[in-house]
């Protein structure tokens, strides 16, 4: 793919070392189980993304099934915000026509002009895409979809691992198709790690120093489900598992953020979106309980700051002895947080109400 340098005359998108540094990040991965003939759910996808709370800068589709025929006709209708599309192609099924697998990486128009670098790692399997800023700032996100087989998983780490990439930050994503841990019930054990995948797993993880993102104290968890796949049976014949993931490095680790699993749409695929959103520099770390329980995006929408600050100067008197001082700080910090929680809220539930009044077209659609 051949990438044009922008034209300097045209009004200048935000620094990807802003995006990166200054500004919160926001990714979100799915698998989408094919996109083949005259799908609906290149629409759906841009519409599921468009509303969340934080719609992705970048999106990291797994499993589209096209070849490169399939891919040229579907590139304008997965144009994310008339940003940029790279594609890395199905696998034939042997003899047949058919094609499986393959990924693709789509970023928004702000982000594009900053794409440095871009490649394919394992075809129909991994790519990668490299952003750089005019300062330097650089962040390479690598989009997974791993094999069900635990030998032939071992490559795909093992390219990685051989991969030189130059950049100040890592992050791994996608459909990792293994568990780490058992922790779930219905776990298949072809998709636990064996003994030369172990090998070759933990190679990548200690070279890049990557660790997934929702196990981490400095990312909060936005939700209470913890599983991205479920097969849909119920009773015994049930199975849920967590294997799409953001492996981040210690950068990322460091600066802390959010991760969270949505609501599953059958219609759209057996796997739930699974969004990551990266603090910037300015934003506080998540290592503390003010950080956890106060919602800080309220802080960048003039209607809720002017609530926060409402509350904050409700009591005027303010007195004049140490003592009185603190106690009366101590108070107003108590009505900040109270106000906070309760436009937080306020806030979940109508996303609450956006998401199930989406879910709710696309049942009507079907019947």
């Amino acid at each position: 793919m051949k990438l044009e340098k922008r034209d300097r005359s045209a009004p200048r998108a935000p620094e990807i070392g802003s995006i990166m540094l200054e500004r919160p990040l926001s990714l979100a991965s799915l698998n989408v189980r094919g996109l083949r003939g005259d799908s609906p759910k290149p629409k759906e996808i841009k519409a599921l993304m468009a509303s969340l709370a934080a719609p992705p800068q970048i999106l990291l589709i797994q499993e589209h099934h096209l070849c490169k025929e399939g891919v040229q006709n579907f590139r304008k209708k997965m144009e994310f915000w008339n940003g940029t599309a790279l594609w890395n192609e199905g696998m034939p099924m042997g003899r047949s026509q058919r094609t499986s697998a393959g990924t693709s990486i789509l970023i928004d128009q702000a982000t594009s002009p900053y794409i440095k670098d871009q490649g394919i790692l394992v075809e129909g399997r991994a790519q990668y895409v490299t952003l750089q800023s005019t300062e330097g700032g650089s962040l390479t996100i690598v989009n997974i979809y791993a094999q069900h087989i635990s030998n032939e998983r071992a490559s795909i780490w093992s390219k990685i691992m051989q991969e030189s990439f130059d950049s100040d930050h890592i992050l791994v994503g996608g459909d990792f198709n293994h568990f780490e841990e058992i922790t779930r019930r219905g776990v298949l054990g072809t998709r636990q790690i064996h003994r030369r995948e172990a090998a070759t797993w933990h190679q990548m993880t200690l070279r890049y120093g990557l660790v997934d993102a929702w196990g981490l104290d400095s990312f909060q968890k936005m939700s209470k489900k913890s599983f991205t796949f479920d097969n849909g049976r119920f009773g015994l014949q049930s199975a849920v598992s967590r294997i799409d993931k953001f492996m981040v490095s210690q950068g990322i680790k460091e600066r802390g953020g959010r991760v969270e699993s949505i609501a599953s749409i059958r219609k759209l695929s057996d796997h739930s979106p699974l969004t990551i959103k990266i603090w910037g520099q300015h934003l506080p770390h998540n290592n503390n309980n003010l950080a956890r329980f106060f919602d800080v995006t309220l802080l960048s929408e003039e209607k809720s700051k002017a609530e926060l600050l409402k509350s904050w100067s409700r009591d005027a008197a303010r007195p004049s002895t140490g003592r009185d001082w603190a106690k009366w700080l101590e108070e107003a910090a108590g009505r900040v947080t109270d106000c906070n929680a309760r436009m937080a809220k306020e806030k979940r539930r109508e996303r609450g109400a956006r998401v199930r009044s989406y879910t709710k077209k696309i049942q009507l659609a079907e019947l």
